[in-house]
């Protein structure tokens, strides 16, 4: 060895062209010996496997699904990433399907993902070259379906392995390359910024510190690489086990912090409220071409086309009906979110979302089309769940059993009461609102103690937070349904069939429990048990709704007044007031609404709706203009 070459690292095989010339060795493919070419090409199809991986996983832990080229909509995927606000976009790494506000430790996650996969076609493109580097870049294309990040490792690839651009200080020429990937990834946080923009400053950092992560991660990971590579002279293998810690990096801490619990409970999450929470369809236009085109079907002679229209329009809303056994759209819809919600608790029944999933399968067991709306001009498709089912009525009792003070056992709670109640089981309906009632009650204690239970930057948000539960309508709901029950069970002349039905075969087998207030009969069903059981002590309740069923709030008003004068003494009076007091503030006069709240105040101030009273009267009152007042 010569002096000259002393203070570079040792040569065992100095590498050696075709004219017998030593030459200077700054990649892989420098070395001209067999076995180095034989030893590159190989480790290359190993770091093309490992990166095939890794964009497989980087397509998963967005979606769920392993192979992004086996989906029947994969081109359509494909296209919504060039959408620059679509669904598909980098910035969703962080909102979708798993939220860094709700799991800080995914902020970790994607800053490691994403920094390999910026990171390993670089230094290949520098150590194998640029040709070499395709393959990786078509991987982050195709595989892990971000095209855009792909077209953006190319220029990078391109500023740090070709002349006239590259340095002879390899690590400069990474990071000019890298110069490319931090625009792209500050063009991805402002893309997030206008989402959560609704967040504490805190709560902001979050969003943003995976592409720091990624930024830096990228700048280590190839300063290393490229020390190590010149540290062994450019001998081959330097790069496939780096590759294979930062692939088995990110899955490790995904695994053990994150958990694949949490991704596939999130997409059944957007799956279910993207299926009945959607915003309103409108279905007009749809239904007067499908009625014409009925209409034409129909034999000579046509009946006129104003007949046919409404017969198909009561046929679509039976078959709309979840308990006719057609099998309608709505009804794959529930079928297939309610397998979804038994093949995750399948897999996973330890998880914190278990109790999530079956208050979604509760949920959809109890989902129901609005028929009223969907007869309606406008012919709106929505969904409702308010009114529980008897099918869902196992799964709210394990929500119930197995969710202790959680919100998801208090909706359980409530209508696991609403069953027993319409199924004559009374004694066991006020047992469990009692129950619920007192929980509410101890809860709201706690938090006016100051307990509100505020978790840390890098804790998890509690699982039923996620729910959106309401928690002050279920309350409000539990103490109407107990005051109901208490002041109108045990009639003396019917017992509970006014309120819970009687059996089949009996003359009117309905009770009010057992009336859907969404559904297109409720009126005349109310009708029918006011002719049933004249004279009950639900019969001021009954009048009650008849009157809040009318769309004119001038007879709604005359309706209302007129259950004030014929049941003074009724259980119903201080609702009716209240909903005066709204119908006339309706009607334009708000003086004279307060004045019925204010009498609410002064007759039934321990009453359910001594509260509402007190918040109309809490809104500004009206300025006489005139000077009259």
């Amino acid at each position: 060895m010569t002096t000259a070459n002393a203070g570079n690292p040792v040569r065992d095989e100095p590498s050696i062209n075709e004219d017998g010339i030593d030459i200077d060795v700054v990649d892989f493919w420098s070395r001209a010996t067999s076995k180095y070419r034989v030893r590159a090409a190989v480790l290359l199809l190993v770091n093309t496997l490992l990166f095939a991986g890794l964009g497989c996983f980087a397509y998963w832990i967005r979606t769920g699904v392993m192979f992004a080229f086996l989906q029947p909509d994969y081109w359509s995927q494909l296209g919504q990433t060039f959408l620059p606000r679509g669904d598909a976009t980098l910035a969703n790494f962080v909102l979708f399907p798993i939220r860094l506000d709700l799991i800080p430790m995914h902020g970790v996650v994607v800053g490691l993902l994403l920094a390999a996969l910026v990171s390993i076609p670089i230094l290949v493109s520098i150590l194998y070259r640029f040709a070499s580097c395709i393959p990786f870049l078509l991987i982050v294309a195709f595989v892990a379906v971000m095209p855009w990040l792909a077209i953006t490792l190319t220029g990078a690839c391109i500023l740090a392995s070709i002349k006239p651009f590259r340095f002879r200080f390899r690590y400069a020429s990474a990071l000019l390359g890298l110069v490319l990937v931090m625009f792209y990834f500050y063009g991805a946080s402002r893309q997030s910024s206008s989402q959560v923009a609704e967040y504490a400053p805190s709560e902001r950092i979050k969003f943003i510190a995976p592409w720091l992560m990624a930024t830096l991660a990228s700048c280590m990971l190839i300063g290393g690489v490229l020390f190590l590579a010149k540290l062994v002279n450019y001998r081959p293998g330097v790069i496939a086990p780096l590759l294979l810690v930062s692939f088995a990096l990110p899955v490790v801490i995904f695994e053990k912090y994150v958990g694949r619990d949490e991704l596939y409970y999130q997409l059944l999450a957007r799956h279910f409220q993207e299926e009945f929470y959607v915003p309103e369809y409108n279905f007009s236009e749809q239904f007067e071409r499908l009625a014409f085109r009925y209409w034409e079907a129909q034999p000579e002679p046509k009946q006129p086309f104003s007949v046919v229209r409404e017969v198909l329009e009561f046929r679509m809303a039976l078959e709309l009906d979840v308990k006719t056994q057609v099998r309608t759209e709505f009804a794959k819809q529930r079928e297939s979110i309610n397998r979804e919600c038994k093949h995750f608790l399948k897999h996973f029944p330890e998880s914190r979302y278990a109790i999530n999933a079956l208050y979604f399968q509760g949920q959809t067991l109890d989902m129901r089309v609005d028929l009223k709306a969907f007869r309606s001009k406008e012919k709106v498709l929505r969904y409702y769940a308010d009114f529980p089912s008897d099918v869902s009525e196992p799964v709210w009792k394990k929500v119930e059993a197995n969710a202790e003070g959680s919100r998801a056992s208090k909706v359980a709670m409530l209508k696991l009461a609403q069953i027993e109640a319409r199924n004559r089981r009374i004694d066991d309906a006020l047992a469990l609102l009692d129950k619920l009632i007192e929980k509410i009650e101890t809860e709201e204690e706690r938090v006016a103690k100051g307990d509100t239970g505020v978790v840390g930057v890098m804790q998890r948000a509690p699982a039923d937070e996620q729910l959106k539960i309401d928690v002050e309508s279920v309350d409000s709901r539990a103490r109407e349904l107990r005051d109901l029950i208490k002041r109108n069970a045990r009639d003396p002349r019917y017992g509970n069939r006014p309120l819970c039905g009687s059996r089949i075969g009996e003359p009117f087998c309905g009770g009010m429990l057992k009336l859907d207030p969404e559904h297109v009969l409720f009126k005349a069903n109310l009708d029918a048990l006011l002719d049933a059981y004249p004279n009950a002590l639900l019969e001021d309740n009954v009048k009650l709704q008849l009157a809040m069923l009318n769309e004119d709030p001038n007879q709604r008003a005359m309706q209302l007044e007129a259950l004030l004068e014929d049941y003074p003494d009724g259980d119903a009076v201080s609702q009716a007031i209240y909903r005066l007091a709204l119908t006339w503030a309706e009607l334009g006069d708000i003086q004279k609404g307060r004045s019925y709240c204010e009498r609410i105040l002064s007759e039934f101030p321990d009453s359910l709706w001594a509260g509402s009273a007190r918040e109309f009267l809490r809104q500004p009152a009206p300025i006489d203009v005139e000077g009259t007042g």
